[in-house]
Formats: structure tokens, sequence, C-alpha cells
């Protein structure tokens, strides 16, 4: 799967985004920041399944652990991710 991605620097992403969009329909684009990887675009088909199957995911964690559980792991890291964005 990480043989598939393409990188592009913030500079690059900015100057060709368009291009970007068109190829993030095929395969997965990361965008890094001073060589170190910050964000990736993808398919939004792609995106809607991965979050779907974590979903499904955290209804089987739910029905396997019982409704007791104090944090979920699932709605933590999706949180998580949020709060990173919004910096």
């Amino acid at each position: 799967m990480l043989n598939k991605l393409k990188f592009y620097n913030v500079a690059d992403a900015k100057a060709s985004l368009s291009k970007l969009i068109s190829e993030a329909k095929n395969q997965d684009i990361v965008i890094t920041k001073n060589g170190v990887p910050e964000v990736s675009v993808i398919n939004y088909e792609r995106y809607a399944k991965i979050m779907d199957f974590l979903e499904q995911v955290k209804d089987i964690y739910t029905l396997d652990v019982g409704t007791g559980v104090p944090e979920d792991p699932v709605d933590k890291m999706l949180e998580d991710d949020q709060d990173d964005q919004e910096v």
C-alpha cells in the first residue's frame, strides 16, 4: 500500500492543486512539510469506506466489551485527529 503513495511538498501541492486532486482519485497523496508527512489526500469514496469500516469495528468492539467502557478508543482516535486539524 505504501508503494502506491505519491508525495508532494507543500509548495508543489499549492502550485499544482488541480493536478493533485485528479491524481488523488486513483492513488493516495501525501503532502510533506519540511520533509515530514503532514497530511494525506485520498479519494472521497475511499475515505467514506474507511470511516464506515471504523464505525463497524467500533460497533463490534462495543458489542464485545459492553457499554461500561469508560472511553471508546475509536472515538478518541477520531477526536485526536480532529484536534490536530484545528491547530
